[in-house]
C-alpha cells in the first residue's frame, strides 16, 4: 500500500517531468489535483520539478507539522529540564520562574550563538528567554560562561538596545518578548563571545553551557611554507 500510493506517484511524477514527457505530466498534475500557475507551467525540468514538489509536498508545513506534534511545549519541557539547564540550586526564584515558563518572574536568557548583522563586526545575540521577559531598553545583567555568583569577573550591567524577532533573512523589532521563545538582541556582542546568560536577578547563576556533539570538519589547518 506504501508503494502503491506513496512512492510510485511520486517516481512517475519525477520520471515524467525529469524526462520533458509534458503531456504524461500534465496528467498527472491533473490527477494529483496540483494546481500551478500560467507562469510556473511553462517551466521544464528541475525548475518544474521543484515547484511542483513545493506545491504538492511542502517540506516546511511537513516538518513544522512534525514538531508541533513531536515535540514538547516549553511550558511542559521546562518543567522536568529546568535542573539540568540552570546551573544555580533547585530551589531559588530563578529555578522556580524557569520550570514555569513564567513570564512574570526574572528574566533568565540564555544566548546560544552570534548571528553576524549586515554591519561590519557586529552581531546579534540569538537565544531563548526561560522566564521573565526581554525587551528594548531594559537593564540587564550580561553573564558570560566564566561569571562567578559573587565575583564581577565577566559580569556587565548594561541595557538592551533593541530586541528582535529572526526569521530566515528577516529581522522585525518587537517591544519585548515573553518566555518559551526565541529572539535576537542587539548591543549585548560587545560583552559576550559566543554564548552566557542574560537576568535581571542580582542571585541568579549561570544557565549551564551547552555542549556539541559535532566533530570538527577541520582537524588540522595547514598553509603553503612558500606561497609564491
Amino acid at each position: 500500500a506504501f508503494n502503491t500510493y506513496i512512492l510510485d506517484p511520486i517516481f512517475k511524477l519525477f520520471d515524467a517531468i525529469m524526462n520533458f514527457k509534458k503531456d504524461e505530466t500534465q496528467k498527472l498534475l491533473d490527477t494529483l489535483k496540483i494546481k500551478l500557475t500560467p507562469e510556473d507551467r511553462e517551466k521544464e525540468g528541475k525548475p518544474l520539478l521543484k515547484v511542483v514538489m513545493r506545491t504538492w509536498l511542502p517540506a516546511g508545513d511537513t516538518l513544522f507539522h512534525m514538531i508541533t506534534i513531536h515535540l514538547p511545549s516549553p511550558v511542559t519541557a521546562q518543567k522536568y529540564r529546568a535542573e539540568m539547564l540552570y546551573e544555580g540550586p533547585a530551589d531559588d526564584a530563578c529555578c522556580a520562574g524557569i520550570k514555569n515558563c513564567d513570564a512574570e518572574a526574572p528574566l533568565m536568557m540564555y544566548v546560544s550563538k552570534m548571528v553576524p548583522t549586515t554591519d561590519k563586526g557586529r552581531f546579534y545575540a540569538f537565544g531563548r528567554v526561560f522566564s521573565g521577559k526581554v525587551g528594548s531598553g531594559q537593564k540587564v545583567r550580561i553573564m558570560g560562561p566564566n561569571y562567578i555568583p559573587g565575583k564581577k569577573e565577566d559580569l556587565y550591567e548594561k541595557s538592551i538596545q533593541r530586541s528582535i524577532l529572526m526569521m530566515g533573512r528577516f529581522i522585525e523589532a518587537i517591544e519585548d518578548v515573553p518566555a518559551g521563545n526565541i529572539c535576537g538582541l542587539v548591543g549585548v556582542d560587545q560583552y559576550l563571545v559566543k554564548t552566557g546568560t542574560i537576568t535581571t536577578s542580582k542571585d541568579a547563576h549561570n544557565m549551564k553551557v551547552m555542549k556539541f556533539s559535532v566533530s570538527p570538519v577541520v582537524r588540522v589547518a595547514v598553509e603553503p611554507k612558500n606561497p609564491s
